[in-house]
């Protein structure tokens, strides 16, 4: 089946009202209200930029990349915001189109911190006392190796 770009922004332009929705009924904890409102504009913007992009970024690869970039604080965030926006992604029917991905789940199958993103992601969810002794033992063996490359 051939690419679409307009069929494929359709179905993604919903996830933007989800995560506007998600924000305004639980800001997450810390924000301004300056960051919110940035951020819903910003969301409002990407919203219409999908739907009527300038030629250049009318294809297939525009249009992930915003998608990956635009689901990184779902993927990465915890709070209220966040379960919310998932909440809505399953109760619309989009589970198929935006997959929730769990990094400490690939932390912990790896076996392994590869970089400072997932040191901040396993020190996060050790820090939320959700994760057992196998990932402090994953951050200290990263910061072991991370130490031995200054030396």
């Amino acid at each position: 089946m051939s690419f679409n770009y307009d069929t494929e922004a359709k179905k993604l332009a919903p996830i933007f009202d989800f995560i506007i929705d998600a924000i305004e009924k639980y800001p997450p904890e810390g924000w301004t209200p300056q960051n919110i409102s940035q951020t819903l504009k910003f969301n409002r913007e990407m919203k219409e930029d999908i739907l009527q992009p300038a030629a250049e970024f009318r294809n297939e690869k525009s249009l992930k990349i915003t998608k990956r970039n635009i689901l990184n604080m779902f993927q990465e965030g915890t709070g209220k915001y966040v379960e919310y926006f998932w909440e809505q992604v399953e109760k619309n029917g989009m589970s198929e189109e935006v997959v929730r991905v769990h990094p400490i789940e690939s932390i912990l199958k790896k076996g392994k911190i590869s970089n400072a993103a997932e040191l901040e992601i396993a020190q996060g969810y050790l820090k939320g006392g959700k994760v057992d002794a196998v990932l402090s033992e994953y951050i200290e063996k990263f910061e072991q190796k991370k130490k031995g490359r200054k030396a």
